[in-house]
């Protein structure tokens, strides 16, 4: 039976704080206004969106008076129906997720009912600001990476980013099935647009990631598709790939991404092609 629980929120800048979520050890956010505040995503279920909610009040000591999902994962999205009543951000492409069959594979997995999943009900395109209590925060679309939905929540006043899962500390990037591994670097490109040199980033799961961090991350991201799109450029099948390329990442991630992006090339028109020699 999978187990959930809510660590204790910890203070990463004035006003603003993060806690861990298991089973999936998702970072939670929690900016702090003068009368409200904002929390970002929700957990793994409706209760524990719930206990996210109360966890959150009681740190804060204001109530809780709007939420953001940064995007449709389960361990972001599905404790939504914890924050019933209260305005929800989320990406316009996340609701559509609700009726896919990830979605109920996911809630039979973790034992969630699928018919309590609800959606935001504040969806946007590109951006949003929420008015936190008095404190301002921007929540922005930078493009598709991660998934097509992947949000930012930034804290001006703070120098703090939440990326969701465009950046990752706990582990390399999580190259699933519904990313977009040609313009991720891209939607990486916009978090770095508003990074300083004293920017705290929090990303999706792990400790928290400094300026470095992560254009380093952004430019193994860009050198993984760079690599394969050479490597089929040269004709290189699948089965080659890794013994012929120089990769940013472990052989075990590299193997697992590899049909994903021969697929995602495959789709451009880009395949391995068998040069003959000329006579």
């Amino acid at each position: 039976m999978t187990q959930f629980s809510v660590g204790e929120f910890r203070t990463v800048a004035d006003g603003v704080l993060v806690a861990v979520a298991e089973p999936a050890g998702v970072n939670i956010g929690l900016v702090v206004g003068p009368s409200g505040c904002l929390v970002v995503d929700t957990g793994s279920s409706p209760a524990q969106g719930a206990l996210i909610r109360e966890r959150a009040e009681q740190a804060a000591g204001v109530p809780v008076v709007a939420v953001v999902v940064t995007h449709w994962h389960y361990d972001h999205f599905f404790g939504l129906a914890g924050f019933a009543g209260l305005p929800a951000y989320a990406h316009e492409s996340v609701a559509e997720w609700l009726e896919r069959p990830e979605c109920a594979g996911d809630a039979a997995e973790l034992g969630v009912d699928a018919d309590a999943l609800v959606a935001p009900n504040r969806p946007f395109s590109l951006a949003r600001v929420v008015d936190v209590g008095g404190r301002r925060v921007e929540v922005v679309h930078f493009g598709r990476g991660h998934t097509d939905g992947d949000v930012v929540v930034f804290v001006p006043d703070a120098g703090v980013i939440f990326t969701g899962d465009l950046l990752e500390s706990a582990g390399t990037p999580h190259f699933g099935p519904d990313c977009h591994l040609k313009e991720w670097p891209s939607a990486v490109d916009g978090v770095l647009g508003l990074v300083a040199e004293e920017t705290v980033l929090v990303p999706g799961h792990g400790p928290v990631m400094d300026r470095l961090a992560a254009f380093t991350q952004r430019a193994e991201i860009s050198g993984l598709y760079g690599q394969v799109e050479y490597l089929v450029a040269r004709g290189v099948k699948i089965d080659d790939a890794w013994e012929q390329g120089e990769w940013p990442f472990d052989e075990q991630t590299v193997r697992a991404v590899l049909p994903l992006a021969y697929a995602q090339l495959a789709g451009e028109g880009k395949v391995p092609r068998t040069q003959l020699p000329l006579v």
